[in-house]
C-alpha cells in the first residue's frame, strides 16, 4: 500500500513538473510573441512612414508640374491676346486718357 501510495505520490509530482515546465514555456511562447508583434508593428509603421513620403513628394511633384502647365498656357494666352490687340491697345489707352482728361 504504501508502494502504491508512494508511486501515486510520484506521478503526482512528476505530473506538477510538467505543469510548471509548460506554464514556463507558455510564458516564453507569450513573450517572443509579443516581441515578435511589436516588431512587426514597427517595420509596418516604419513602412508606412516611407510610404507616406514617397507619395506626398510624388503628389507634390506633379502639383508643381500641373502649377507650371497652368501658368505657362496662362503666358502663352496673354501673349496671343497682347499680340491680336497689337496697336490698338496704345490707342485705346489715347482715347481713354484724352477723354478722361481733356475734358
Amino acid at each position: 500500500m504504501n508502494e502504491v501510495i508512494g508511486t501515486i505520490l510520484e506521478a503526482e509530482a512528476k505530473a506538477d513538473e510538467i505543469v510548471r515546465e509548460g506554464e514556463r514555456e507558455a510564458r516564453r511562447i507569450l513573450s517572443e510573441g509579443e516581441a515578435a508583434a511589436e516588431r512587426a508593428v514597427s517595420e509596418a509603421e516604419t513602412r508606412l512612414a516611407a510610404h507616406k513620403r514617397e507619395r506626398l513628394a510624388a503628389a507634390d511633384a506633379q502639383a508643381e508640374a500641373r502649377c507650371q502647365a497652368i501658368l505657362a498656357e496662362g503666358e502663352a494666352r496673354a501673349q496671343r491676346f497682347a499680340n491680336a490687340c497689337g496697336d490698338s491697345v496704345e490707342a485705346w489707352a489715347r482715347d481713354l486718357f484724352e477723354k478722361v482728361f481733356e475734358r
